[in-house]
This record gives structure tokens, sequence and C-alpha cells, in this order.
């Protein structure tokens, strides 16, 4: 289980979160829903440590990552909706420097197989500045074909749906089922309540905060 307990987010001068509590299970696909300012990107940023806690901790198999920082960094992949990608770089090249960034070693083989995840192969070469809403998207979804090689346990997605045509939505359900297979833990929102036929757990912030309201 990844554990929250008794959180206090702030965005700026402003309490997004206060004495949160809520626990997600592991080797599991989490859905996360809320009308828009309910804090879903929120408490991505936050569980991916982009976003400091002002109060409370964060815990996995009863350790807390909010001092085991680093330990907590090497365990999960983070897409948020703007992607991370330079406009100034090709597709080979961000995914190469993403890579780097995360302090693994691969060969061109691998960011090619990355690639091919997703159908962005014959793109390799092409800019992103020349590229497309949808193909960003998948350029930057090609990322989590290394949780394969590298262990990862941990997925965060902030609306990964976004801008992708349907044989794109596959080529990513692929991807999730495949990583559900190896036990991997999901945690995405999103505004497409039917992306998934399969079960998943839900967890509706707006409920949770009027319970905690209340």
């Amino acid at each position: 289980m990844l554990n929250l307990n008794n959180l206090t987010i702030k965005r700026g001068n402003n309490v997004v979160f206060s004495d949160f509590n809520t626990s997600f299970k592991t080797s599991n696909l989490t859905v996360v829903i809320g009308k828009n300012g309910s804090g879903k990107t929120t408490l991505l940023r936050t569980i991916a440590g982009f976003i400091p806690i002002e109060n409370g901790h964060m815990s996995f198999k009863k350790v807390d990552m909010t001092i085991n920082k680093n330990l907590w960094v090497e365990k999960l992949i983070y897409i948020d909706t703007k992607n991370g990608l330079s406009q100034d770089l090709t597709v080979l090249e961000n995914l190469a420097t993403w890579v780097q960034m995360k302090g693994w070693s691969t060969s061109r083989d691998n960011l090619i197989k990355a690639l091919r995840s997703v159908e962005m192969e014959k793109y390799s070469n092409v800019y992103i500045s020349q590229c497309s809403e949808g193909l960003k998207k998948r350029a930057a979804l090609a990322r989590l074909y290394f949780s394969f090689i590298f262990g990862v346990e941990f997925w965060l997605l902030d609306e990964p749906s976004n801008d992708l045509d349907k044989k794109s939505i596959i080529l990513f359900k692929e991807l999730v089922t495949n990583f559900l297979k190896i036990n991997g833990t999901i945690i995405l929102t999103t505004h497409d309540t039917n992306l998934f036929k399969s079960k998943y757990e839900v967890l509706d912030l707006d409920l949770l905060k009027e319970k905690i309201i209340i």
C-alpha cells in the first residue's frame, strides 16, 4: 500500500488539502476523478515529489518516502499534461535525454523499441516542434517502456489519453495491461470514464473532501 497520512498541501498561499488521508493499492490501477480545481494534478505532483508536503507524510511498505525521496523517485515515472518535451530536440533526442536524467544507461536499440511500443519509430528524427499534440503525447508515453527494463514500480499519469486517437489509446492500454501483469501500480487522472473497461479503483476527490468537511 501507498499511504498518505494527514497531508497538508499548498499551492502558493492556497491550501488544497488539509489533514488528507488516503491509500492506494499496489499492483493495481487507481483512477483519480473530481471536478476541475479539486486537486487531481496537485495530488499527483505531490506524490511524484514535485510539490512539498507542508505536513504529514507518505509511506510505502512502511518506509517514509517524504524522507527517502531519492529512493522514491527511482521507483516511479511521472508524465503530466505538458509532457515535458523540448521543442528544440527530436523525438529520439527527447527520449534519450529523459533516460539520462533518470540516471539510466541504455542502448539506441532500446530507445527505438520504446518508440516502437507507441508506434513512434518513424518519427524518431522529427523535431517536437513539428509534431501534433497527439504525437507529442505518444512521444512522452514512450518513456513507460523503460519500466520493463529498469524495474519501475509506479506510474503517475495526468490525463494520459488527452490528444490520443483511437489507435494510440489501444497502444496505451496495452502498456497498462503489461505493466499490471508485472505487478506495477498505476495512479492516473482522466475525464474519460469509459477509458478502461477492466476492474480498477476510483478515488473521487469531491466525495473525499465532502467527508472531511462533514
